[in-house]
């Protein structure tokens, strides 16, 4: 095992009631978490470059399916068996955290503290530094999915789902549970934030809304088939796609859906989606039927292109970085498309499974290949 050249951080800060420091969620080239906000809207103002150059690759050699996260210029990787690996800017090891147990979600840092959800059912929060445990709270299920956060009234709450049937609502510095809100079947999909709500997926078909306030069920739709992946949220609207490849709009209210359309519909038998939407401003990016990137504007709802990627897609979700689209596939090709015309601007192919999501920081993006391969990629 190598030694930590490194120790990212020298005072433990541990979470307080008024949540993460700053903007409120870590600085501005930080990747904090999956899909880089509490929405999980896939959208970033970090700006792609015109001519991606590979900077280096770090070879792990364990299978790894959770995104990689970036805080103060190191990346971060879990491998299925929960040992985390933190690379810094030239691609050398300079961290290593043994979890001691399966992990298949992206955790969340704030500060200096990292939240986990593990395959055993824990939620655990360790000081990132020093790997002591702050809390952790069990659930009698496996837990899949990301952890979220959410700020009410200047606390921050830790939301996470478990194979248990239960949403629940921690107190992110004591661990304490607010609440576990029941669904009667697996949570697979993290709870994108929506105002004090978070809205989240089953198994069952059903899309739940949960005011965090009360941490009480408000609202609840079924859709044509189960919800693999998380919903995405802007503004009041949320974006999800349900497993027989329906994309969904539905809009919010003071935690009740008011309004709901299908954006999208399969043409086919294979049009299943395992991966989240991204969502701007105008337009919502999804990744269907096993080979195309579309593009659906969200005034009109009609399809504004689609273009055919190189190999199937699979779970790994889009980002939208300002004018253009990052893909990865199934299949181990990494792409950038223009945002408007959906024209492709470049292309890698990894010769790798890709399952996790892309981080972007700092005007360079991070690739993890299911092999455990973490790709860096830089402008000239």
């Amino acid at each position: 095992m190598k030694r930590a050249v490194s120790i990212l951080g020298l005072l433990l800060l541990i979470v307080s009631c008024q949540g993460p420091t700053g903007d409120g969620f870590g600085g501005k080239d930080d990747w904090l978490m999956f899909r880089g906000n509490p929405s999980l809207n896939g959208y970033v103002e970090s700006t792609l470059p015109d001519r991606p150059v590979l900077m280096w690759e770090y070879r792990h050699g364990v299978r790894c399916v959770a995104a990689p996260l970036v805080q103060d210029t190191c990346v971060y990787l879990c491998d299925k068996h929960g040992v985390m690996l933190g690379i810094g800017l030239q691609g050398k090891e300079v961290f290593r955290h043994d979890w001691q147990t399966d992990i298949e979600a992206s955790w969340l840092m704030m500060d200096s503290v990292m939240y986990v959800g593990q395959i055993d059912g824990q939620v655990r929060a360790v000081v990132r530094s020093s790997g002591k445990e702050l809390w952790s709270v069990h659930t009698e299920g496996q837990i899949s999915a990301s952890p979220n956060w959410i700020d009410i009234d200047g606390c921050a709450k830790i939301v996470a789902g478990s194979y248990d049937g239960n949403l629940y609502v921690m107190d992110a510095k004591t661990g304490q549970v607010q609440n576990q809100i029941s669904t009667g079947y697996y949570v697979n999909g993290a709870a994108a934030v929506c105002g004090d709500y978070v809205v989240f997926g089953g198994c069952d078909a059903w899309l739940r809304v949960v005011d965090c306030r009360t941490c009480v069920a408000t609202d609840s739709m079924q859709l044509d088939a189960y919800i693999p992946a998380s919903p995405a949220v802007t503004g009041a609207d949320v974006y999800v796609a349900d497993y027989s490849g329906n994309v969904w709009e539905l809009q919010l209210k003071e935690g009740k859906i008011v309004a709901s359309r299908k954006l999208l519909q399969p043409t086919d038998d294979e049009g299943g989606m395992l991966s989240m939407p991204a969502v701007t401003d105008d337009a919502v990016y999804v990744l269907a039927e096993t080979r195309y990137l579309y593009c659906l504007g969200r005034e009109d709802g009609t399809v504004r292109w689609r273009t055919m990627l190189s190999g199937e897609v699979g779970e790994c979700s889009p980002l939208v970085c300002k004018d253009k689209v990052l893909v990865c596939t199934k299949s181990g090709h990494i792409s950038i498309h223009n945002a408007e015309s959906g024209k492709l601007l470049w292309e890698y192919e990894t010769g790798e499974q890709i399952i996790a999501s892309p981080a972007i920081s700092s005007g360079r993006f991070y690739v993890l290949t299911a092999r455990g391969t973490l790709l860096c990629f830089g402008g000239i």
